[in-house]
């Protein structure tokens, strides 16, 4: 099973989201940005090179969320889902060709990658759950 980190980046309540642009794997679906684990790479290593690689964007990365477990076609990954504090949301994209700010509940109005979904679901959750508290 591939390791895949997910950045959950948040600003004034809304989650940063970016839509795969054609001709990459899934193009047309958003997902919160990331990408595999290098050998020997631990997760917060690898969202910050990722951010890097993919938006150009300098970042910290925080405590692990929550992990997603899906198997595509191509094969299973953990989509492992990490705390990110960006330094920079002047984003220069690669592999995608829109990105948006989204609230909880409008990321499950997206067309999300399957295995995006379940992590969509935990971030509306907890909303609500500090909304309760």
């Amino acid at each position: 099973m591939k390791e895949v980190a997910a950045a959950i980046a948040i600003s004034e309540g809304k989650v940063l989201v970016t839509r795969r642009a054609a001709g990459q794997k899934l193009a047309g679906y958003w997902e919160f940005p990331g990408g595999k684990l290098e050998p020997g790479e631990d997760v917060q290593t690898c969202i910050e090179r990722e951010l890097q690689e993919e938006l150009g964007v300098s970042s910290t990365a925080g405590e692990v969320l929550t992990v997603s477990e899906y198997t595509y076609p191509g094969g299973a990954i953990s989509l492992i889902a990490i705390e990110v504090s960006l330094h920079s949301s002047d984003f220069s994209l690669t592999v995608h060709d829109e990105y948006a700010w989204r609230t909880p509940e409008e990321l499950l109005e997206l067309t999300l990658a399957p295995a995006d979904i379940p992590i969509a679901k935990k971030l509306l959750d907890a909303k609500k759950k500090d909304l309760q508290a």
